[in-house]
């Protein structure tokens, strides 16, 4: 299982399920393979033309997916096809979660004024495009959402990285700051006072554990 997906399957590719798949391409096993990877490489360069981030998990899920229906009985007469309006969903799924998770972290520096907001979100979308996929995504999942659906995420993120909450959220603290500091120097800026009468991430935090 992938990292950008993990947590959002129920269901994962097996050895069984994968030779059932390379069956369904080829009764030959050399071209079976050869197929997968022809299918695998044309899926990839759509996702990476569509700016999903990593496309080869993207490539992956998809596979997934469709193992999971032939596994299930599901009768697919055209192989290529079906993957292709498979591939399309998942697509369209990364553009929601790229959206969700580009809102999400858009939140963590607060915007004083109207003329402030343009260059400041250029900036703050710089600095997130250098943050590596996985940290980015960490991030996101960590302040989505608020209360016992944060709670709940969290947790989960923890279990799933082997960490404590403390050391978790000690460690996209410091990826906060890092990308705090890193948006000030584009800007030109020193540290920045956080304006009078503006929620930010830490206080809403305060606010679900009340």
């Amino acid at each position: 299982m992938t990292e950008a997906y993990r947590g959002a399957r129920r269901w994962q590719l097996d050895a069984e399920a994968f030779q059932a798949l390379l069956r369904s391409l080829a009764a030959d096993p050399q071209r079976a393979a050869l197929e997968y990877e022809r299918l695998r490489t044309r899926l990839a360069r759509y996702f990476a033309l569509h700016g999903v981030a990593r496309p080869l998990d993207a490539s992956d899920e998809a596979f997934d997916r469709l193992a999971k229906r032939l596994r299930e009985g599901e009768p697919v007469m055209n192989i290529e096809a079906y993957l292709a309006g498979i591939g399309r969903l998942v697509m369209l799924e990364e553009r929601q979660r790229a959206r969700r998770e580009e809102q999400t972290l858009m939140r963590l520096i607060p915007v004083e004024s109207a003329a402030e907001e343009e260059p400041l979100l250029q900036a703050l979308e710089a600095a997130l495009a250098e943050l590596p996929q996985a940290a980015r995504a960490m991030m996101a999942r960590y302040y989505l959402g608020r209360g016992r659906e944060r709670m709940r995420a969290r947790e989960a993120i923890a279990r799933e990285l082997g960490l404590s909450a403390n050391t978790l959220r000690n460690r996209v603290l410091r990826l906060r700051r890092s990308l705090e500091q890193a948006v000030q120097h584009r800007l030109g800026e020193g540290e920045r006072d956080i304006p009078s009468g503006v929620t930010t991430m830490d206080e809403e935090d305060h606010e679900d554990a009340l």
